[in-house]
């Protein structure tokens, strides 16, 4: 199992594997993503994905975004996408992933990592390697 930055070549394995996404309140609309996901390889300074590859098959992914906070004194670090297909399940990739998101917040200097609502089946893996529950999580959606 390797843990490696994603590359452009990944994008049809990544959204097959997001479609796999717990949703709440309704479904996530993934195909709206590619240009985003195509802008942050492209561009590194908007963010980082990282994909759990074995053998040429992507098990996993987590995505990070860099905000800029007034509180932080300067960036910090958020994650935004992170799952483990079913069949990777319980191999140790999702702690894998999360160590590898640690190592590059600190690698930019980020203040903090946060995530916001973290799904279920990946909350354990968030508070087995530190991270603290301090509770709610408020958005407003717009639509386009």
């Amino acid at each position: 199992m390797q843990i490696r930055k994603a590359a452009i070549g990944d994008e049809g394995q990544l959204f097959s594997l997001l479609n796999q996404f717990p949703s709440e309140g309704g479904g996530h609309q993934w195909e709206n993503g590619v240009d985003t996901f195509r802008s942050v390889i492209q561009n590194p300074e908007l963010g980082s994905v990282f994909v759990a590859d074995e053998k040429g098959t992507i098990l996993g992914l987590i995505t990070l975004s860099f905000p800029t906070a007034i509180r932080c004194a300067g960036i910090y670090a958020s994650i935004e996408e992170f799952i483990v297909d079913q069949e990777g399940r319980g191999k140790g990739i999702g702690g894998m992933l999360i160590k590898t998101a640690m190592e590059e917040a600190r690698s930019r200097g980020c203040h903090e990592l946060q995530v916001n609502r973290p799904s279920e089946s990946g909350y354990p893996v968030y508070i087995r390697y530190g991270w603290k529950d301090l509770g709610r999580h408020l958005n407003l959606v717009f639509s386009k």
